[in-house]
This record gives C-alpha cells, structure tokens and sequence, in this order.
C-alpha cells in the first residue's frame, strides 16, 4: 500500500494505492490548516481503510512548487514517514501531477497553480507517447505574462480565479473536475516509478520552492 500526500497549495489530498486501485482519496480546503488536519486525515483513512501504518510499502509526495509552508509540511511528514519505517519515497512536482488528470489532446496544456499576490506558477506540457511531457521550466509571473506566451489554442488547468482569465482569449478550460489536483494521480506517477526502481533518497529529497 502506498500513502500519497500532496499539500503544496490551499488545497491539500491524500490517498491509499494499493498498486492496482486506488483505494481511498480525501482532498479538503486547507489554507492555513495543512499542520492541524494533515496527520489526523491521514490517521482516519487508514482507519476507515483497516489498515494500519505497518500496512504501509511506500510514500510519495508533492515536492512543490507551490505555498513555501505547505510543501514544507507534507515533504517534512513523508521523509520522516519513509526513514522511520525505512519505506521507499517518490518526490513529484506540483505541476506534473495536474497533468497526469487531464485527457490526451493535441493542443499545448499549460498547468497552473496559485503563487500568492496575483502571480502564477505555470508549465506548458504537450501529449506525446501516452502521456504529457513538460516542455518549459515551472516559471512565475503574473496572469498577464502566462497569457501573454499563448499565441495559439491552448488548454489551461489548475488554480484559476475567473476573473483572471481575459476575454477573447485562445484559451481553452476543461471540465472544473480536472482543475483539482489530486492524490489519487500522484499515487499513480509514484507507482510507476516505484516500478521502475526510481525511488528518492529520503535523507536528501528537497523540496521545489517558487521563485
């Protein structure tokens, strides 16, 4: 079984991935509670799930970037999660995890997250080969300088405010279920590398911090 925890921005999720199902998610309005609720929700979903910690083969967390307290919360209970019971750790960027949610499509996909006094984290990915594929650094700027880089038909995913987005705009949203980054596909990105013996070094993963 593996615990997935993502609390890099406001809103925070966790899930249970037995490597084949998803076995439980729990994602919740965090803000400025990611200390308080974290490990109490990670407690009721092994309860709810009859599992116990001991049930635990693997953690993975959301590395960032994103809020600088919130990704320091959740990578600071992984690693001491993966050393205490000596389990493989899988760190995953904030931004490929909202990716991994969204349907194949041939146009550019540009991921967003809330960066806090009106600017943005952003990334354009583009689907090749079953998946997406980053194809930028995570940049930061305002709302007018990510729309500013989209010249043609785009999609756009993530922490978006409506009053942000322009009119006339050659953007594209999805469905608002697909602007929820969630555990459940973190735990999916963290089984695959698992898989593929990519585990991190629980002693030297550091976060990713916006910039």
């Amino acid at each position: 079984m593996l615990l997935a925890i993502d609390t890099a921005t406001t809103r925070a999720s966790i899930a249970l991935h037995d490597g084949r199902t998803l076995r439980s998610e729990c994602t919740w309005e965090a803000v400025n509670r990611h200390t308080t609720t974290l490990a109490g929700r990670i407690a009721q979903m092994l309860e709810d799930s009859n599992l116990t910690p001991a049930a635990l083969k693997g953690v993975a967390v959301c590395i960032g970037p994103g809020s600088y307290t919130g990704v320091r919360i959740g990578v600071a209970l992984a690693k001491g999660m993966a050393i205490a019971r000596q389990l493989p750790l899988i760190g995953i960027p904030t931004l490929d995890i909202l990716a991994a949610a969204q349907p194949a499509d041939e146009r550019p996909l540009y991921a967003v997250f809330a960066a806090g006094r009106q600017r943005v984290g952003f990334a354009r990915y583009r689907w090749n080969e079953g998946r997406w594929h980053i194809e930028t650094e995570v940049m930061m700027g305002t709302w007018a300088e990510l729309f500013a880089q989209i010249d043609a038909p785009a999609l756009l995913v993530g922490e978006i405010e409506p009053a942000n987005l322009p009119a006339h705009t050659q953007v594209v949203l999805p469905s608002p279920a697909l602007h929820l980054r969630r555990a459940g596909f973190l735990a999916d990105l963290a089984w695959a590398r698992l898989r593929a013996g990519q585990a991190d070094d629980p002693t030297t993963l550091q976060p990713l911090y916006a910039r």
